[in-house]
């Protein structure tokens, strides 16, 4: 449709003239921009250096492999804003801001287009007619756009003011930036119209014309003087801005694209998901130190995690210890590693140039200076930080490698987590038990038999800790073996030939004994061609699924040769919930209870794992399936990850009693877990608390019970 055709004048005439009332195309100005466009770009360009610089004095890390992958996530989580979108308010005001700002550069760059380009060398002009008054109506809502976020994030900052922000003047600078040059530009619009007499094709620029009947009392002369004014205030503030986002606050634009695009791609597989990273072993014959206790010790990426972060608080409001008067919050631990970089790595450059050694610089420590040790050992690897940074920033890898620092180099740990690391070491479970009565929970008449007795199985049972010594998690054991009994299956176990999974000891910084107790696993699975592994623990699930596989590529076994990790590995309720659908076992007994489930962590953010259990329990006859507040991705740990489960918990008020108080709160009188450290700690939990009428059971005690025998 010819739009400009309404105005009864020349397409050509449908237009605006360029570097209005500043010199016209060919004037000083067009050369002013250029100085001070130049000017942004080299001062954005040695900001960037110097922190590159500041970034390469952490270790080397592998972050340039699968550039496809690296660009998919750049659009998902940069481009389409996936994880800033999942909280509505704050996402909305973000993605206006994001986008209106992509708008109207597209719109800057059209007319860069035309006059640095097509007109400069062609003497062709395309900003005329139809297009020009498309461009135009596209630049004023772009402009809308961007307003409204700014309104919004103002509000949100400074009247609703959330306790996770802690708003700095630095932000107060970035909003009133990025406000001036949006107001400017509205007005160096407004005034052009005014001067011009109100051409009716402008009305394509809707705000932009209503705000110019503002001037319509003044003269001329007055609004050309007010134009010239307001488009050098608006033309140095959009150049210091762009010469600012590497910089602080403002720096988060760039460096948190750089983040995104540097991430971890682990965590974007569910099956390599939040895995840890594994120390080779040829390392501890030769390296001088293991984990983190001075910043430089931190990989380069982990050093820009902390110029990458926005503060926008979102870790902290997930993280279980922060919301139980912990004194960890992921941010904090960011920021302070971040302020440890920026005062220790420019004498390291210095101690570099002057052949200083770096021992001798007298700048505050990183543990027991910047980070205390209550913050990283607080912390339950819920991952609940990892998941909801919109930025990537990988939280748990800095504690848990600041742990392996105290532990292996310091051998300082709490008193119990250090009996329980002594027990996994001499009996290869966390309990003290003897490792020969590891498979003593097996009743006679349960038909089931260690490997080594009978290994032509169809699937092995790796029963775990809890399963094997502690007597509430037995029947949860038993009542799984009867289930995959029922449905045909063969079921082995490994027996006194089992580990312990080792998770607890390289969460808590012991990387030396999770080699070992992986390494017996490893062994016996390849002993007896292990194919088909199921667990009731997340954590072993997790463990044997990831980390397993990863230590099964540098290690070996005590041969000598290489490690192998050639098997599939399930959680109980995958299999179970296959059995239902498939009709192998049937569901005929009715408890006529309320129940909720708990999102395990290892199972529920770790590896995805939120539709088998809920499903299961849906199908329970007259049960009535209710949800709690958190679930999901944004569910809420028990407490007892990351080692947590060995530690006792002296501040603040106790985990599982925070969790358990959400489930009460739902309604429910039984809760469904899939974890017997969440079962432990949510049954705890209502004992504490004096709640009578809730009871945790696992999900496989729930099917047994209910199926038909």
């Amino acid at each position: 449709m010819n739009f400009a055709g309404l105005y009864d004048m020349p397409a050509t005439d449908v237009a605006r003239q360029m570097y209005f009332n500043v010199g016209g195309p060919h004037g000083f100005m067009r050369w002013g921009i250029y100085i001070f466009m130049f000017a942004a770009f080299i001062y954005l360009g040695v900001t960037l250096y110097r922190r590159i610089k500041i970034w390469r004095q952490g270790k080397g890390e592998l972050r340039t492999d699968f550039p496809e992958k690296r660009i998919w996530a750049f659009i998902k989580y940069v481009l389409f804003q996936v994880k800033v979108l999942r909280e509505s308010y704050a996402g909305i005001f973000h993605i206006s801001l994001f986008w209106g700002f992509i708008g109207l550069f597209i719109v800057t760059m059209i007319i860069v287009a035309q006059e640095d380009f097509t007109e400069l060398f062609f003497h062709t002009k395309f900003i005329y007619g139809n297009f020009y008054l498309i461009w135009s109506l596209f630049g004023d809502l772009f402009g809308v756009v961007v307003l409204l976020g700014l309104v919004m994030a103002i509000y949100r900052r400074f009247k609703v003011k959330p306790s996770r922000l802690d708003t700095k003047p630095i932000d107060t600078f970035a909003l009133g930036i990025i406000t001036f040059i949006i107001v400017t530009g509205f007005m160096n619009e407004a005034l052009r119209i005014a001067i011009t007499g109100f051409p009716k094709f402008e009305v394509w620029s809707p705000f932009g014309y209503a705000l110019a009947h503002l001037f319509v009392w003044a003269d001329e002369s007055g609004l050309r003087v007010a134009h010239y004014i307001n488009w050098w205030l608006h033309m140095v503030s959009a150049f210091s801005f762009i010469g600012l986002v590497a910089t602080d606050k403002i720096g988060h634009i760039a460096i948190t694209m750089l983040n995104v695009y540097y991430q971890n791609l682990d965590n974007e597989d569910k099956s390599t998901k939040y895995a840890m990273k594994v120390i080779p072993p040829s390392e501890f014959e030769t390296a001088e130190s293991f984990g983190v206790g001075s910043v430089e010790h931190f990989t380069w990426k982990q050093l820009m995690d902390g110029d990458a972060c926005t503060r926008c608080g979102r870790c902290q409001d997930n993280c279980p210890a922060h919301l139980t008067e912990k004194p960890l919050s992921p941010k904090k631990i960011v920021n302070d590693v971040k302020s440890a970089m920026d005062e220790r790595v420019p004498m390291l450059q210095e101690a570099a140039k002057t052949g200083a050694d770096p021992a001798t610089l007298e700048s505050n420590p990183l543990i027991d200076g910047w980070v205390k040790q209550d913050e990283i050992w607080s912390c339950t690897n819920c991952a609940a930080c990892v998941e909801n940074c919109p930025v990537q920033i990988e939280h748990i890898n800095k504690i848990n490698d600041m742990r392996r620092f105290k532990v292996l180099m310091e051998g300082e740990m709490a008193g119990e987590l250090q009996t329980s690391l002594q027990n996994m070491e001499n009996n290869s479970n966390p309990f003290g038990f003897g490792f020969a009565a590891r498979a003593d929970w097996v009743p006679a008449d349960l038909g089931i038999k260690p490997l080594s007795e009978d290994p032509e199985v169809d699937i092995l049972y790796y029963v775990g800790c809890y399963g094997s010594f502690d007597k509430r998690n037995q029947k949860i054991a038993i009542a799984l073996v009867k289930i995959l009994q029922k449905a045909g299956y063969k079921v082995g176990i490994l027996g006194t030939e089992e580990a312990c999974c080792g998770d607890a000891a390289m969460r808590a910084g012991n990387e030396y004994l999770f080699h070992a107790l992986a390494t017996q696993n490893l062994e016996a699975f390849k002993t007896y061609g292990v194919k088909k592994i199921v667990t009731t623990c997340p954590h072993g699930y997790n463990v044997i699924k990831k980390e397993y596989k990863k230590f099964a590529k540098v290690g070996v076994d005590s041969g000598g040769q290489p490690l192998e990790a050639d098997y599939e590995v399930y959680h109980h309720v995958e299999l179970i919930n296959d059995l239902i659908k498939k009709g192998k076992i049937k569901l005929v007994e009715s408890m006529n209870e309320k129940i909720t489930y708990h999102d395990s962590c290892f199972l529920g953010r770790y590896n995805e794992i939120y539709d088998e259990p809920r499903d299961i329990l849906k199908a329970l006859p007259g049960a009535q399936y209710v949800e709690m507040s958190r679930t999901h991705r944004r569910s809420f740990c028990c407490g007892a990850g990351g080692a947590r489960m060995f530690i006792e918990e002296h501040l603040g008020t106790r985990i599982n009693q925070f969790r358990t108080k959400d489930a009460h709160s739902s309604g429910a009188t039984k809760i469904g877990t899939a974890c017997p450290f969440c079962l432990t700690m949510l049954s705890d939990g209502a004992n504490e608390l004096d709640i009578q009428n809730l009871q945790t059971l696992d999900i496989a005690e729930y099917v047994f019970n209910s199926m038909e025998k």
